[in-house]
C-alpha cells in the first residue's frame, strides 16, 4: 500500500478560540493526545494524535481574536499551487492561498461553490506517491478514535459531485444503506468508499456541512458519553441496510462530527 491518493481525506484542523476546551471535550471522548509543535506563526500547533496510531490525524488551529469555530476536512494534493488554480476554475473561493503548513508542507484553504470550507495539503516527506515499500500497510488502518470516514453534506448533491470530481478526482458509487435517502460513497484511489456525500432535503432547515467521523466499538455508548461531555446529539444511532451502525452529532462549539461502527462479521 502507497501514501494516499491525491484527493484523500487523510487530516482535519479544529478551528477554535479555546484549545483547552477542544482538547478537554476530545481527549475524554477519545482518548486523543495533543503533542505540541511551533507554528509559523510563532504560536504553538497542537497535533492530534489517536492513541495507538502510527501518525497524528489533525492540528488544532487557536485563533485567540475571535475567529470561528469549525472542523476543516484536509485532502491531499500533490501540488498544491496547481490544485488551488484548478480549484478556483471550477468555482473555489480562495481563503487561505499557497503556504507552508505548520507541520512543514504545503497547503491552502477554499471554500466550495457550496460555501464549504475544506483544505488542501501536501504532508512533509515522502510524497503521497511514494512505492508502496516504504510504507506499513498497517499504519493506514483506522485506530479506534481515529478518523475513518468523512461526509458532506449538501442540498445540491449533483453541484458538489461535479466539483470534487473535477477539482480532487472523485468517485462515487451509490450507497443504499438508508432507504429514503440519497447517499454515494466517495472513493479516491482505492476499490472501496473512504466518505460520502448526502443530499439534503430541500425542507431540511441544516445548511450545508462537511465533518469527519471517528471509528468507535460502540456507537450508542459512545453517543452517550458525548453528550455527557457537552455534545448535541443531530442523528441518533442507527442502523443501515448492510449493518453500519452511526451517529451524527455537534460538540459543544457547535462543530459537526460523527460517529462510526463497521458491520460486524
Amino acid at each position: 500500500m502507497a501514501f494516499p491518493s491525491r484527493g484523500s481525506v487523510v487530516w482535519i484542523e479544529i478551528d477554535t478560540t479555546d484549545a483547552h476546551a477542544v482538547q478537554d471535550f476530545y481527549g475524554s471522548l477519545f482518548g486523543w493526545s495533543f503533542p505540541g509543535m511551533p507554528a509559523p506563526d510563532g504560536g504553538t500547533y497542537h497535533l492530534i494524535q489517536p492513541a495507538g496510531a502510527a501518525f497524528p490525524m489533525g492540528g488544532i488551529l487557536e485563533n485567540r481574536s475571535g475567529g470561528r469555530d469549525g472542523i476543516v476536512l484536509s485532502a491531499v494534493s500533490l501540488d498544491v499551487a496547481d490544485d488551488v488554480a484548478r480549484l478556483k476554475d471550477l468555482g473555489a473561493t480562495v481563503v487561505v492561498p499557497p503556504s507552508k503548513a505548520a507541520d512543514g508542507g504545503d497547503y491552502a484553504r477554499l471554500k466550495d461553490p457550496r460555501g464549504n470550507l475544506f483544505a488542501i495539503w501536501t504532508p512533509p516527506g515522502p510524497p503521497p506517491s511514494a512505492p508502496a515499500g516504504q510504507v506499513d500497510p498497517s499504519a493506514f488502518v483506522p485506530k479506534l478514535g481515529s478518523l475513518g470516514w468523512f461526509e458532506i453534506g449538501t442540498h445540491d448533491i449533483e453541484a458538489s459531485r461535479t466539483f470534487y470530481a473535477q477539482g480532487l478526482d472523485w468517485r462515487y458509487e451509490p450507497d443504499p444503506g438508508v432507504p429514503g435517502e440519497t447517499y454515494e460513497g466517495v472513493l479516491v484511489g482505492t476499490p472501496h468508499p473512504s466518505g460520502g456525500l448526502r443530499q439534503l432535503a430541500t425542507d431540511q432547515d441544516a445548511t450545508d456541512y462537511t465533518m469527519p467521523l471517528f471509528l468507535t466499538d460502540d456507537v450508542s455508548a459512545t453517543t452517550d458519553k458525548a453528550r455527557s461531555l457537552g455534545a448535541s446529539i443531530v442523528d441518533a444511532p442507527t442502523v443501515t441496510a448492510y449493518g453500519l451502525t452511526f451517529a451524527r452529532l455537534t460538540d459543544p462549539h457547535g462543530n459537526h462530527f460523527g460517529l462510526f461502527t463497521p458491520p460486524q462479521n
